[in-house]
């Protein structure tokens, strides 16, 4: 509702400082301010919100693939790197009569009534046409003579024809017709049909506007009157232009829909008065056709340049502030830890299986009063307590520490993983489910096949890594984010071995991990990648260089 009111005002602002301008254009053309109009009527269709949007699509090709970071973690992050859970509570709202909904049903209404009528005042002009004798098929303008008592009129939108009504050529002189006929080939040049139509939809989509209404009083004014310039210009004379206007308003009826250009729209006295003084219009210089041009590029580009700016300013402020959480992370991570003791007794709420990045099982266990964590398959890593729920491991250049939770019942719900300024949350899952893990690991290590489309997965990330523009979309969140932290390092090191010559697959690891041997025209190096995740992604991958 809120967008809705923002664009009705802001067109309504926009309306009327196109009406001020044609103030400044009251000696010009009609046409031009017809078209000044049309336009005011248009934006109604092209919300500024819709240009900010495109200018946020157009920023994102220009945007960083990642956010600046003064932090180059090693490569453990980008073998497996960690990110934020974000969780939001949702909350069901309950079912009643909204506003918006009656205010919509209203509008349903207006707009299905207003678009119904016009439908049959269609409907009725265009079985008038079929039903209408060819009098003329000359491909510019067709004529078709009606015994219809309608006047001289322009019909249709993208092959019009002109409808004369039966006996006209014996009512009206030959100077008469002629100058009529010049008044509907005008029409047909400018396509006022077609804008007519046009704004005839936006009058019924915002039919409530009065605005809307009174814009096309406006655009029917200043129609005619450019038609009118136009036949005089060519040299009909004003008596019997205008005599010919006045003997079709008299004998024939009307047009009932604005997009069916005939000669009696409009104020007829202000317009035979304006015909017969018949004063010239100024000509549009230069200067003022750019003063348009400039003007209505400014409405258009100002709100793209908004959508930019906005885009850009946002996308700084979340790299602002994903730094600035990284920044308290790391300060927390390398503060001193010292070893507590802790009984055993204590511990064995903790042990048991952790699932992170949706397939790669993490083991808690102990051996006495020795703690320890670490992946299905790899030798686990002892971790010392720091107080009753928080860990911390020796000897690592990167301090890195594990935290566990709990509900409100005191059961464990998941291990977290911090290091490197990140977080990497993984849900404890039942004993069942992680001796069942152990047992798919023995069972691909003893088939020693590689998992489906890991090879393919490692090609590309060398690929991206070498060019610097890693496939984001192909890793885990954690994953992505890692490398993202870590692209500067790894670009460097990635883009010096030059391109893949070979790479063969070697075995599956003891953790269940695809080892390939990958050689590149400066480098060799050993890849391991866990088999991709449910949805084709990947969510860890190591390396590291040989010779």
């Amino acid at each position: 509702m809120n967008a809705v009111l923002d664009h009705l005002w802001q067109s309504t602002l926009f309306a009327a400082a196109l009406g001020l301008v044609t103030v400044a254009f009251r000696k010009h053309g009609a046409g031009v301010r017809y078209g000044l109009w049309f336009a005011a009527s248009a934006k109604f269709l092209l919300p500024f919100s819709a240009l900010a949007a495109l200018g946020e699509v157009l920023s994102r090709p220009f945007a960083a693939a990642y956010p600046d970071s003064a932090i180059f973690a090693p490569l453990f992050t980008a073998a497996a790197p960690f990110s934020d859970t974000h969780v939001a509570a949702v909350t069901a709202e309950v079912p009643r009569l909204h506003l918006t909904f009656l205010l919509f049903t209203v509008w349903t209404c207006g707009f299905a009534v207003l678009s119904a009528i016009w439908l049959v005042r269609w409907t009725r002009l265009n079985a008038l046409v079929r039903a209408a004798d060819d009098v003329s098929t000359a491909p510019g303008l067709p004529v078709k003579i009606t015994s219809a008592g309608i006047e001289p009129g322009l019909i249709g939108l993208w092959r019009p024809v002109l409808l004369l009504p039966e006996g006209i050529l014996e009512r009206l002189s030959r100077e008469e017709m002629a100058a009529i006929e010049a008044h509907e080939r005008c029409h047909l040049r400018r396509r006022d049909n077609l804008t007519a139509a046009i704004h005839t939809l936006i009058t019924n989509l915002f039919w409530f506007h009065p605005l809307l209404w009174w814009l096309g009083g406006r655009l029917v004014e200043e129609r005619e009157r450019a038609c009118d310039e136009s036949v005089l210009r060519a040299g009909n004379d004003p008596a019997i232009y205008a005599g010919g206007i006045l003997k079709v308003c008299a004998l024939y009826v009307p047009s009932s829909l604005a997009c069916a250009a005939g000669v009696s729209g409009a104020n007829l006295k202000r317009r035979m008065e304006t015909i017969m003084e018949h004063r010239s219009a100024l000509p549009l210089t230069t200067a003022r056709k750019a003063l348009l041009v400039a003007g209505f590029a400014a409405a258009i580009v100002a709100p793209i340049l908004i959508g930019l700016t906005t885009s850009n300013a946002a996308a700084r402020d979340d790299a602002a502030q994903s730094g600035r959480v990284t920044l308290q992370r790391l300060a927390e991570q390398h503060r001193p830890r010292s070893e507590i003791a802790l009984a055993p007794s204590q511990f064995d709420k903790f042990i048991g299986y952790y699932r992170i990045n949706g397939n790669i099982t993490y083991a808690v266990s102990r051996r006495g009063d020795l703690y320890f964590a670490g992946p299905l398959g790899r030798a686990p890593t002892r971790i010392y307590p720091d107080s009753s729920n928080e860990f911390f491991l020796k000897g690592l250049s990167l301090p890195a520490q594990f935290s566990f939770t709990t509900d409100a019942a005191g059961h464990v719900t998941e291990m977290v993983l911090h290091q490197s300024g990140a977080e990497i949350h993984a849900p404890r899952i039942p004993a069942a489910e992680g001796k069942a893990a152990e047992a798919a690991m023995a069972r691909r290590t003893a088939t020693d096949r590689p998992s489906p489309g890991t090879e393919e997965a490692i090609r590309r990330q060398i690929e991206g890594l070498a060019a610097g523009k890693p496939d984001y979309a192909t890793m885990a969140p954690s994953l992505a984010a890692g490398t993202r932290q870590m692209l500067g390092p790894l670009h460097a090191k990635v883009a010096a071995w030059g391109p893949v010559l070979s790479m063969k697959f070697v075995r599956v690891g003891k953790d269940g991990m695809d080892v390939y041997d990958v050689i590149c025209r400066n480098k060799r190096s050993i890849w391991e990648i866990a088999p991709l995740t449910a949805d084709g992604k990947i969510s860890a991958v190591f390396f590291h260089e040989e010779g």
